[in-house]
């Protein structure tokens, strides 16, 4: 029998009996969708499974947004389809620490939504733990329901940004984050800004508010003041009230909706644990395709 507790006051579940190294069954896949749109983000409590059971499971809720250059990448370790966080190079060897990874590792540890800087419509992430550090070591990830955060908003503004467009830059984000941004950076990955609405309505009817990391103006206004703006509100959702700390233990599979809510990582300042992360990015709909040959077809349509 399956069942889900709710971790927070205001969202997070947690999906408990779930078995994903049997058969999928249209039981599990709606359950785990119910929690989905009630929750914003689970945790299903699961043992050990393989990269193939991970990916079978995340098929069930959409086609899958592949890793950049997803038909180039050399079988390694595991499934090119897997997106992969941690602290191992290719060989499965821990990485040494260096101020350098540590500097990279701080944009993740502010709160976003993987993809948002896609035209993709991503729609959930799945996060695997193959190899988890003690929760005390750290290593853990935190939330917030997007959808709380727009409640929590004054009248004000959110008559303000109701039917504005966000700007999501991924070197404009990387470079407000403070980290280094070079030319020869965005030549090589370019990466060109999209725009989503600053307000969506979930399923259930209610409003979220969609900023985070990658979010860095507002359509139609100047750069600062869209700046400010998104500074704004992104500092009011992310109280410690709205957050929940997501201790990670070896098989656990945290699901996000990435329209309704952000993550974001917490540091692992030490090379003497190993942490191996995996994780599966759901679109909305459209082919299985990355987001790179997905832009190079959208410009050779445009041509």
């Amino acid at each position: 029998m399956i069942t889900v507790n709710q971790l927070h006051p205001l969202f997070f579940g947690e999906i408990v009996g779930a078995d994903l190294t049997a058969e999928p069954t249209e039981d599990l896949r709606q359950t785990v969708q119910d929690a989905m749109d009630r929750h914003g983000v689970c945790v299903v409590r699961q043992g050990p499974i393989t990269d193939e059971e991970h990916i079978r499971f995340a098929r069930l809720f959409g086609p899958l947004e592949l890793p950049p250059g997803y038909g180039t990448r050399p079988r390694g370790r595991m499934a090119p389809e897997l997106f992969f966080a941690g602290n191992l190079d290719l060989e499965g060897n821990i990485k040494p620490l260096t101020p350098a990874s540590q500097n990279v590792a701080k944009g993740a540890e502010r709160f976003h939504a993987d993809s948002s800087f896609n035209p993709l419509p991503s729609k959930w992430s799945m996060l695997r733990g193959v190899e988890c550090p003690p929760p005390e070591i750290g290593g853990d990830t935190l939330f917030v329901d997007l959808r709380a955060g727009y409640a929590a908003l004054p009248q004000a503004l959110k008559d303000r940004i109701d039917g504005k467009m966000g700007i999501h830059d991924f070197w404009m984000g990387r470079k407000y984050a403070g980290l280094e941004v070079t030319d020869e950076m965005k030549a090589n990955m370019p990466m060109p800004p999209v725009h989503h609405p600053l307000v969506r309505v979930s399923g259930d009817g209610r409003k979220a508010v969609f900023v985070g990391g990658h979010c860095v103006g507002v359509e139609g206004m100047g750069e600062e003041e869209g700046h400010a703006l998104v500074e704004e509100i992104y500092d009011i959702i992310t109280q410690p009230e709205f957050i929940h700390r997501h201790h990670w233990t070896v098989g656990d599979i945290v699901i996000w909706d990435n329209r309704f809510a952000l993550h974001a990582a917490t540091p692992l300042d030490t090379d003497q644990y190993r942490r191996d992360m995996r994780r599966a990015t759901i679109n909305e709909s459209g082919d299985e395709i990355d987001s790179y040959e997905y832009r190079r077809r959208q410009k050779e349509s445009a041509a």
